[in-house]
């Protein structure tokens, strides 16, 4: 696995263990951007959509994105407090959805008490 497919999935995974995100991958280039240098001082630097960058440093033979997890965590990255807003507007617009759904269910007679509506079967 080459190191742009080896950071994608390690922070995919990641992300899927340690954030509470209802879409849980990160896209290259609208999330992140990796920059790749060759040579004989190859390294790879992220930057993140909210524009602070990080220097990965190598472990083994892949590079650790520790410190980029620490960004995600904290409170200072505008692209997951962003996510986080997509997430909390669609719980509400499921929650608004099942409660229609809910109270479709209940009917009411000519004295206004509630009565369930009978499904065809």
């Amino acid at each position: 696995m080459d190191h742009p497919d080896f950071i994608l999935n390690t922070l995919n995974e990641w992300c899927e263990k340690n954030l509470k995100l209802n879409n849980k991958t990160f896209i290259e280039n609208e999330d992140f951007k990796l920059l790749l240098t060759q040579g004989a001082s190859e390294g790879v630097c992220i930057i993140c959509s909210c524009q602070v960058k990080f220097h990965l440093t190598r472990v083994r033979q892949h590079f650790s994105l520790s410190n980029y997890y620490k960004h995600l965590k904290s409170n200072k990255c505008a692209m997951i407090k962003k996510k986080k807003m997509i997430n909390i507007n669609n719980d509400n617009r499921l929650n608004i959805n099942s409660d229609h759904d809910s109270s479709d269910d209940e009917i009411s007679d000519a004295a206004g008490s509630p009565q369930r509506k009978r499904l065809k079967t």
